[in-house]
């Protein structure tokens, strides 16, 4: 992110994708991919779902619940396209919880300073 207003969102966020390319399941420009257009995506979206009235304990439960499903076709795909399409699906999910618990780090903060 070129102006980073969410920094515990990235730091959170990036500690997933560098995760990923310390185990060799992802490439470095992927994961800098990720972080440049991903991560805004992602902070929108949970900026709109909160904007629509959606609560914080939904959407944490719902990325759980993603996270959950995505591990659950990994541990039972059987070809290896299969399998790396989980690997794609359980790291997106885990991206997402990271950012989504820094965003929450982030707007603590923001209350703390400016309350």
């Amino acid at each position: 992110m070129k102006h980073p207003h969410t920094p515990e969102a990235e730091k959170a966020a990036r500690e997933v994708v560098n995760r990923y390319v310390r185990q060799g399941d992802m490439r470095r420009a992927d994961a800098n991919r990720i972080m440049r257009d991903g991560l805004p995506i992602i902070l929108n979206g949970f900026a709109e779902a909160r904007i629509k009235g959606k609560p914080e304990a939904a959407i944490t439960s719902d990325l759980e619940a993603a996270l959950a499903e995505a591990k659950q076709r990994q541990a039972t795909a059987r070809t290896s396209t299969r399998r790396h399409m989980a690997l794609l699906d359980v790291s997106t999910a885990e991206f997402a919880i990271a950012a989504w618990e820094g965003i929450r780090r982030d707007l603590a903060n923001h209350l703390a300073t400016h309350s």
